[in-house]
């Protein structure tokens, strides 16, 4: 099964941008626009969030990672450098685990390796209960204050418009099942540790949902991966501080990768 919905810009090396929850491929419209004049930038919506089409039913973090490879495989792309964001980055490591040969490198942003805790898991699946209640709205009407640092709550109109744009677009489907599977996504700390592709790990300074601290954590479980704390950032860094953002991810394309033809 393809994504619904996919942009494709750009040419030389190629990069797959993977989005957060509960949100949707327009996340990465700076990296669309900024990137992709030295890079083959490509994004995708997951099933039940923006375009991305319907939601099928047990979708497993697993299956998003599939998914991924899949769009890859129908546009020729051999290997790609993956790019996630929270949950995207979930994906990536799974896309690693499942399809380590896809995987040039790996650019994990406002994520974590570890499983959630029993707690934190029990809270996802207690949420999805409630959203399949009719409580969607109430959701997601208090997920912008917690997907955005104050700083850019205070001075960034245009990405608190943006956000609520994405944020309409969530289905109930799509977001309770995927509050489902991120219970139950495995550890992949593991997968981290033994990989031998090039990672880089972005952190926002005023994210509270996944704090710096356990970008640091997955620094010291694969200590050859490059770290960055952007300032006055919170949980969505690439839309919010994309300056930086891109300047990070270009030096490590650039440095790390020798042939921008790849794939392309």
């Amino acid at each position: 099964m393809l994504p619904s919905f996919y942009t494709d810009d750009g040419s030389g090396l190629p990069l797959l941008l993977i989005h957060a929850f509960p949100l949707n491929a327009a996340i990465w419209q700076p990296q669309r626009r900024d990137l992709s004049h030295r890079h083959r930038v490509i994004s995708f919506s997951l099933p039940g969030f923006g375009r991305g089409g319907a939601f099928r039913d047990g979708t497993t973090i697993d299956d998003c990672a599939d998914l991924a490879v899949e769009l890859l495989d129908e546009l020729n792309v051999p290997q790609a450098v993956v790019a996630g964001c929270s949950m995207g980055g979930y994906i990536t490591l799974a896309m690693y685990r499942r399809h380590p040969s896809r995987v040039l490198g790996m650019i994990l942003a406002n994520t974590r390796a570890g499983a959630d805790s029993p707690e934190a898991a029990a809270n996802r699946r207690s949420l999805a209960r409630a959203i399949r209640d009719g409580g969607l709205e109430d959701f997601l009407s208090g997920q912008r204050a917690k997907l955005l640092g104050p700083s850019t709550m205070q001075s960034a109109p245009d990405i608190l418009r943006l956000v609520d744009d994405m944020l309409g677009t969530a289905t109930v489907e799509g977001t309770a099942g995927m509050l489902e599977a991120m219970a139950q996504r495995p550890d992949s700390s593991d997968v981290l540790a033994a990989a031998d592709v090039p990672v880089c790990l972005i952190a926002g300074e005023e994210d509270t949902l996944i704090p710096p601290s356990e970008a640091e954590r997955m620094q010291a479980i694969q200590p050859a991966a490059e770290l960055h704390v952007l300032p006055a950032s919170g949980h969505l860094s690439c839309l919010e501080r994309p300056i930086l953002f891109n300047s990070a991810v270009s030096t490590f394309l650039e440095s790390r990768f020798a042939d921008p033809g790849n794939g392309g």
